[in-house]
């Protein structure tokens, strides 16, 4: 296999898609950015001794539970163009997807690993688990990493959406029942450029992986610490309750197992709770201006 020294990263403008591209500028490895908007008229030839890496599905959803029937067989048909040319061209073919391809409703207090049946509840993850299987069924392409709910410093997601709560000072009811592992957008990238590293020297680990920052917690839990690092830049800050009724998280991600990715990479999980305060205080300070 020819050593892949380029990153050819498909994803639309997203907190993420900032992460990664930062993360892999440290590491001064050349990144071509691609949208969806892109793929009918892609150009094979990026993938000369090149890393695909597939973040677009993941980022679209994290706001939407899923996408019409007729955008994502689109989507599916592209991709499946994508990745002929990517066997034919020797360029591994990475996809970020989560772990709604699980059913997390049932509340399940076991960690999902990677070769459990995806069975999916929610749209989203019924057309994620689409998208694995297409990736997957590419001999010798194919990987599937997995993450929990991301969490970011920009608006619309799950850290901002608390954050933007507590400051109007009402009561915040959360569930306190359902478990998850938030993981930040740069937690992620620093996993996705570890893996682009080893694969650019040839590794041949394909097939499904997991990461999520370590540390379980409720969406109550999570909410408690955020409350806690929030109180010291913005005033007021709204009580919080437990609820079974509660909002729970968004998107609702079971945990998962992480071993195979430490078993295959050496990446091991890093906890949540040590990105949250530079986190919080970005957000806080950057609606104080």
């Amino acid at each position: 296999m020819n050593v892949s020294v380029n990153v050819v990263l498909i994803s639309r403008s997203s907190a993420l898609s900032d992460s990664i591209r930062n993360q892999l500028n440290l590491r001064e490895r050349p990144l071509v950015i691609l949208s969806s908007e892109d793929l009918p008229n892609f150009d094979t030839k990026l993938l000369r001794n090149a890393i695909v890496v597939d973040g677009d599905p993941l980022v679209c959803f994290q706001s939407s539970d899923g996408v019409t029937s007729a955008l994502h067989e689109q989507s599916l048909v592209e991709r499946g163009r994508l990745l002929q040319a990517c066997r034919e061209m020797d360029a591994p073919y990475v996809f970020l997807s989560d772990g709604r391809v699980f059913d997390a409703s049932t509340g399940s207090d076991h960690e999902r690993r990677e070769d459990e049946d995806a069975v999916a509840s929610s749209l989203a993850g019924k057309q994620l688990a689409e998208f694995e299987r297409l990736v997957l069924g590419v001999a010798g392409q194919g990987l599937v990493l997995r993450t929990g709910p991301l969490i970011a410093a920009q608006e619309g997601n799950f850290l901002g959406d608390c954050l933007a709560a507590m400051r109007d000072g009402n009561v915040l009811s959360l569930n306190d029942s359902l478990m998850g592992c938030p993981t930040p957008v740069s937690d992620l990238a620093r996993v996705v450029s570890g893996m682009l590293d080893q694969l650019s020297c040839g590794a041949p680990c394909r097939g499904v992986y997991h990461y999520n920052s370590s540390g379980a917690a409720s969406a109550y839990e999570f909410a408690e610490v955020v409350c806690a690092f929030a109180s010291q830049f913005v005033a007021p800050v709204a009580d919080i309750a437990a609820a079974d009724t509660g909002i729970t998280w968004i998107p609702q991600v079971p945990v998962l197992s992480c071993d195979q990715l430490l078993q295959d990479f050496g990446i091991k999980q890093l906890p949540w709770r040590a990105y949250l305060p530079r986190m919080v205080r970005a957000i806080c300070e950057g609606v104080s201006k």
